[in-house]
């Protein structure tokens, strides 16, 4: 059986001389037995629109076969104001991920919406912001009248950051120290892109959320005993 990922940067495969960086979907074939096989066609800074317009949705299509799932995750980009990503939440944000729906469905294919994940933002009190605006909103509310599992990755993702606390919470992100990596001599601070230890980690709730919903994918899980 197969589990196809269609996303962003949060979610792709990175190239090794950016490691630690990793999304979460890299590493995600390691918490399933081998009677799931994941192809990851996650693509950094895509939007729902350019994943479309760049033909990737239709090269994800070629993997289609009946009986199997997608994960589909976007959001982070969607709201970006350029011409070639931007989209607006309940219009034409819902009409791509509508057409994802339809097209999955057309293959005998299971589509699964997640929300986007929480970026690493906290305010001078400690409190994690919210950075997606209304886009995790139309995604729950689009899952509903569609009747498809919205698994919501962004509260998932901001309890566990919120519990962490900012400093704790950085092992998760690219915070990293000058020379600590050698692709990163002068160090990173970014609390979007997620290191090894973050991929791990969401992936772990994304398991775990499997199991909570007694989803059938979450017969073929392993790992879930594993603390994040």
């Amino acid at each position: 059986m197969q589990l196809l990922l269609a996303g962003d940067s949060t979610m792709e495969t990175v190239e090794e001389s950016k490691y630690p960086r990793m999304g979460w979907g890299q590493v995600l074939s390691q918490y399933f037995t081998n009677d799931i096989q994941v192809k990851n066609h996650a693509a950094s800074g895509r939007s729902t629109k350019s994943f479309i317009s760049e033909g990737r949705w239709d090269r994800l299509e070629q993997d289609f076969k009946k009986g199997d799932y997608v994960l589909i995750q976007f959001g982070h980009n969607d709201q970006k104001q350029d011409r070639e990503r931007a989209t607006a939440p309940f219009t034409s944000y819902q009409d791509n991920l509508r057409f994802f729906i339809s097209r999955a469905h057309s293959f005998g294919m299971t589509p699964i919406l997640l929300t986007p994940i929480a970026r690493r933002h906290f305010d001078k009190e400690g409190h994690l912001l919210e950075t997606h605006g209304v886009y995790p909103q139309a995604d729950r509310e689009l899952a509903k009248e569609e009747n498809i599992i919205c698994i919501d990755m962004l509260a998932r993702t901001r309890k566990v950051l919120q519990q962490a606390g900012d400093d704790h919470s950085k092992k998760w992100f690219m915070r990293l120290e000058p020379g600590e990596y050698t692709a990163y001599p002068d160090g990173e601070k970014d609390d979007t892109h997620l290191s090894e230890k973050g991929a791990h980690q969401h992936c772990h709730l994304f398991v775990r959320e499997l199991v909570r919903l007694d989803h059938p994918l979450a017969a073929f899980a392993i790992g879930n005993e594993v603390s994040p």
